[in-house]
């Protein structure tokens, strides 16, 4: 188990559209787990923008980030957003990752973002204090952020790695999302079926590393595809809880396939992080009949052999054909 007086942060790590939301919001019901949304990106949506919370009022006057950063930082204008956002910027990336994999370019990243990691710490443990968790459930995604967070020596960090079907991830970066913010609406950013072929695939290539970033890594990694989550919730959130070692935890199921969402306080997210209430977990088929062919076979092409790793047919109708859609 963790070290004493040391953060447990369970990571989930992928590409964009691979249902992080859900499972971060479902994670988030487990007793003694808070789900906090994408924290990488609480510097610019919460200090700097002011968006709203997952529980629906701006970030200033959320009853929970309010008090963490008075717990963490002495106030929220204690704290320069702009300077962490430019720390992790100029040394967070995902070209960095390289760099991180060596031990000494890890110490030469450490020592650059000394002040970033800090703050890292202060914030996850005021999460912590402040929810009285005793585990934190970050959806930020990338793997470079996940390699930072892992030198921060107050954290704890275990990852889950979500992966999804790329022509379904594919087909949701080409639909239109709005953010519901009733002050400053906009629209998700888009990309097309070759762009975030690529991505995906490089996305998850650097996720795998981070299950070598330190003696022992492994133990706390583990692989999650969405499709097996939504069709066995149940025995998908046991497997995280195992891998964080809170098997005997109250789980948040309460139906085979569905399970009830309270109101959390994600910092950043699609906008499913605003649902609550009894919610559905069932796959996903409106993107089989809605991809168009041309775009499947170039996003099968792209990213092979990961789909084959990862256990996904080349063609779509094989997926009918298995049932796993």
């Amino acid at each position: 188990m963790e070290a004493p007086d040391r953060t447990r942060v369970l990571y989930i790590a992928g590409f964009g559209r691979s249902g992080s939301t859900l499972l971060g919001n479902v994670l988030g019901q487990v007793d003694g787990f808070v789900s906090v949304g994408e924290l990488r990106q609480v510097w610019e949506y919460g200090l700097t923008q002011n968006k709203l919370c997952g529980c629906g009022k701006p970030f200033d006057r959320c009853e929970v980030w309010r008090p963490v950063m008075e717990e963490a930082f002495g106030g929220a204008e204690k704290i320069d957003p702009r300077e962490m956002i430019r720390l992790r910027e100029r040394w967070a990336r995902t070209k960095h990752i390289p760099l991180m994999l060596t031990h000494p370019g890890r110490r030469f990243v450490e020592r650059r973002l000394a002040e970033y990691l800090d703050a890292l710490g202060r914030l996850y443990r005021a999460i912590q204090t402040v929810t009285d968790s005793r585990v934190i459930v970050d959806s930020s995604k990338f793997p470079s952020y996940g390699y930072v967070l892992g030198m921060a020596s107050s954290v704890d960090l275990y990852v889950v790695h979500l992966v999804r079907d790329p022509r379904a991830v594919a087909y949701s970066w080409q639909r239109k999302r709005l953010h519901p913010d009733p002050e400053n609406p906009e629209y998700m950013p888009r990309r097309g079926p070759a762009e975030s072929s690529i991505r995906w695939t490089a996305r998850n290539l650097a996720t795998e590393a981070l299950r070598q970033r330190s003696p022992g890594s492994p133990a706390r990694y583990m692989l999650l595809r969405y499709e097996d989550f939504v069709a066995e919730p149940r025995r998908a959130i046991g497997r995280v809880l195992d891998l964080v070692g809170e098997e005997a935890a109250s789980r948040p199921h309460v139906g085979a396939r569905e399970v009830k969402l309270g109101v959390n306080h994600n910092v950043w997210g699609n906008p499913g992080r605003f649902r609550t209430g009894t919610v559905e977990i069932k796959p996903d088929k409106e993107w089989v009949s809605g991809i168009k062919p041309a775009d499947a076979r170039l996003v099968s092409l792209l990213t092979f052999p990961l789909l084959a790793r990862y256990g996904y047919p080349w063609s779509v109708p094989a997926l009918e054909r298995m049932g796993t859609v």
